[in-house]
Order: C-alpha cells, then sequence, then structure tokens
C-alpha cells in the first residue's frame, strides 16, 4: 500500500512539475532531468524524487489562426475609400475618384507600392511593420508604433495606408479614408 501510494505521489508530482517548467518557473533540462534530494534526506526522501521529463508536456498549445483581412481578396471594397484586404502577389487597387493604390511588390515583412489619390497628387515606397502611411494633396506622413495599433480615424481630405499584418507571404493591408 505504501509502495502504490508513493508511486502516486510521485507521478503526481511529476506532472505538476512538467506543467509549471514551461509556464517560466524553471528548466527541466538546468538539473539534468531529476530533482535532487536535500543533503540530510532519509532514504524514503530519495526515493521520493520525481522524474521530470527533458522534453515538452504531450498537451501543446493549438496553433493561432492567422490574421485575415475584412474584406478578404475583394479589392472593390476599397473604391469607396475604406477597406481591409488580403495581398499576396503584384495588384492594383482602384480608390476613391480615379485614386489608385498599385502593389508593386509583396516582401517578407512589407510591401512596396505606388499610390496616386483622385486629385493626381502621388507617393511610392515601401510599408514596413506597425507603419501607417497619411497621404493629403499637399504632403504625407508616417508614423510607426512598437506594436500592433488600432485602425486610424478618418481625417477630412486624408488617405490612410497601414500595414496591419504580415503572415506567410500575405499582407493585410487597411485603408482608411476621411
Amino acid at each position: 500500500m505504501t509502495s502504490t501510494r508513493l508511486h502516486r505521489t510521485t507521478l503526481i508530482a511529476g506532472v505538476l512539475l512538467a506543467a509549471l517548467a514551461p509556464a517560466g518557473c524553471g528548466s527541466a533540462s538546468e538539473g539534468g532531468g531529476r530533482a535532487t534530494p536535500p543533503p540530510n534526506s532519509s532514504p524514503s526522501d530519495v526515493g521520493a524524487t520525481a522524474v521530470v521529463p527533458t522534453t515538452p508536456a504531450a498537451t501543446s498549445a493549438a496553433p493561432t489562426a492567422a490574421p485575415t483581412a475584412a474584406d478578404g481578396t475583394t479589392y472593390a471594397a476599397c473604391r469607396d475609400g475604406n477597406c481591409e484586404v488580403a495581398v499576396s502577389e503584384p495588384v492594383e487597387i482602384r480608390l476613391r475618384g480615379s485614386g489608385v493604390l498599385a502593389v508593386r511588390k509583396v516582401l517578407p515583412d512589407g510591401v512596396d507600392f505606388d499610390m496616386t489619390l483622385a486629385s493626381g497628387a502621388s507617393s511610392n515606397g515601401t510599408l514596413k511593420g506597425n507603419c501607417t502611411l497619411t497621404f493629403t494633396d499637399g504632403g504625407g506622413g508616417s508614423s510607426c508604433s512598437a506594436g500592433p495599433v488600432g485602425p486610424p480615424k478618418p481625417r477630412s481630405g486624408t488617405t490612410a495606408l497601414q500595414l496591419v499584418s504580415v503572415t506567410d507571404g500575405v499582407i493585410i493591408l487597411r485603408l482608411v479614408t476621411g
């Protein structure tokens, strides 16, 4: 009976230690995979040491789904100046009036583009990271952040182009026109 209880206690301790190790409470590989008994332990204490596996537990986190664009690849959704589309290859997207957003090249971390507004104002460049480019008839600007940001607020006379995400060669672009 004591042997069964000891085995059950050892098994429970091993499972608990295996669950805590990946959560930042230490590494199983630091001690060679076996808990070390205290220096003045009795033989029964030594028998109760837990074996900690050196590989992750059989359960793993579910894979996270790749972000999806609200308008998918329906580029016609951009005709009103507001859309969120997925781009994986060069494409010309018609914007409000006679405006055009031309994606010239999809990069591993961004996109090369040309943009012409209905007024005739134009710009080109590379959009990467968590950046938003803002265009007006009189010029433009950019803002970048350390992490993801929400959609830009529409401002009168302004068109904003934002890189939402880059996943496996698919760029999600957001366009907001005020």
